[in-house]
């Protein structure tokens, strides 16, 4: 791909570093390309793209993600390092809305405006390690063409078995199982209830009609706001399927926010 860089904590520089600056960051057993296709082809001409390749979802990549505070904050240090401290717009789905939320409240970064897909941000608790197994389970059968069971697919908005469908097009290959149990691990010990920071980007909560778990995250993200965010709500998607089947709709909101 032209104009790509890559730099130490796999983050994938395309287009002019001196252009107006967008940062996208993957979800969970995604492969970033494969991933925001749509935003690359849409975006690179004119802009920075900014692409975090997060631990264990590369091609020739078997390490894994230790926490999301960790992930956030290698994410800033690379930026910094390439003399990047300022992001005009930002998203992140699922996993990579965590990591987006936490790269706002450590504050390397400067992040004007900041769209959160569908992230989780509140422990799971002592149901962490069985729900981790669960879900890495969950997504090897995906990628088999195997659909989610419940209470999978009823909290991420797939009882029409569209699962397979949207989703497995996102999918990284040969992700092992030993990645997935621990990225998503880092998710679900992932907490900001407790934080003391505040979000100063201007927030724009995003999630299909489709879930259920999702909303109930808009409480969680006003709490640690500065200025309220908005909700954005994609009609009849579950899980990241927009991003899948309906990207221009994320994409006009990303312009919107330009």
């Amino acid at each position: 791909m032209k104009n790509t860089k890559k730099a130490l904590y796999n983050v994938h520089i395309l287009g002019d570093k001196s252009a107006p600056k967008i940062l996208l960051v993957h979800g969970a057993g995604f492969y970033w390309e494969t991933c925001f296709e749509p935003f690359i082809k849409e975006f690179k001409d004119n802009y920075c793209l900014i692409i975090p390749e997060l631990a264990g979802h590369g091609k020739e990549d078997s390490s894994y993600m230790k926490s999301i505070s960790d992930t956030a904050q290698l994410i800033s240090n690379e930026l910094l390092e390439i003399d990047i401290n300022h992001i005009d717009v930002a998203y992140g789905i699922s996993l990579g809305a965590s990591v987006l939320c936490e790269i706002g409240l450590q504050k390397k970064i400067k992040i004007d405006k900041m769209i959160l897909d569908s992230g989780q941000y509140v422990s799971m608790g002592e149901m962490t390690e069985q729900y981790s197994n669960f879900m890495a389970d969950a997504f090897i059968a995906l990628e088999q063409g195997n659909h989610f069971g419940s209470p999978v697919k009823e909290s991420m908005g797939y009882e029409n078995n569209e699962d397979v469908r949207a989703l497995k097009p996102l999918l990284g290959e040969d992700i092992s199982r030993e990645t997935l149990v621990n990225t998503f691990k880092a998710v679900y010990n992932y907490d900001v209830r407790n934080t003391s920071e505040k979000l100063d980007s201007s927030v724009i909560i995003m999630y299909g009609t489709n879930e259920i778990y999702a909303p109930q995250s808009t409480p969680i993200i006003t709490s640690i706001c500065i200025d309220s965010p908005i909700e954005v709500s994609i009609a009849d998607c579950g899980h990241a399927q927009a991003l899948s089947e309906k990207p221009q709709e994320i994409i006009n909101v990303v312009k919107n926010c330009l």
